[in-house]
């Protein structure tokens, strides 16, 4: 065989049995890492908005990871935003039953450590409770204002998505 073949032919056979390393590592971590998810999720619905029977209808709507209800009539967007860094916010927006916000969770947050903490802090989230159109101006935290932006999006998107679909949501099951 000649040299000039063996080098890339070498090359090929290592990356084929990386790639299957790979994939057989993700097959046996798929399932571990969804229950881990969801069990966070769950936690984080229960921290936010309190102990309740939460359902997932088969709604989808454009930005929007999915709508999870409660018996209380409230809804909670799962919303996958961008701040500083590209959907490094994952986020949970409550309406109550009138289409207010009623609470936000942050669930995961992949901005800097500085900035994650200003945007995660009462005193900046709770500008947004009771805002029941998308737009509405708020105060940015100075040297977090792209993680800041983010979560205004995100809660203007859940806000829309609401006001334009409402009797679709709330009559869901």
């Amino acid at each position: 065989m000649p040299e000039w073949i063996k080098a890339p032919l070498v090359l090929t056979l290592i990356c084929g049995l990386v790639s299957a390393a790979l994939v057989f590592a993700n097959d046996l971590t798929a399932d571990a890492i969804a229950a881990a998810e969801q069990a966070r999720l769950q936690e984080s619905l229960r921290d936010a908005f309190g102990e309740a029977e939460y359902t997932v209808p088969d709604l989808q709507f454009d930005g929007i990871n999915q709508v999870i209800l409660d018996k209380r009539g409230n809804v909670i967007y799962d919303i996958t935003s961008t701040g500083y860094e590209k959907d490094g916010q994952h986020l949970l927006i409550g309406l109550d039953e009138a289409g207010a916000v009623s609470g936000i969770c942050v669930v995961s947050i992949e901005d800097s450590p500085t900035q994650s903490a200003k945007v995660q802090q009462d005193s900046f989230l709770s500008q947004f409770i009771g805002w029941d159109a998308p737009d509405r101006s708020y105060n940015a935290i100075s040297g977090a204002t792209k993680s800041s932006e983010g979560i205004q999006k995100a809660v203007a998107l859940a806000l829309q998505t609401d006001l334009d679909n409402r009797e679709v949501i709330r009559n869901a099951e």
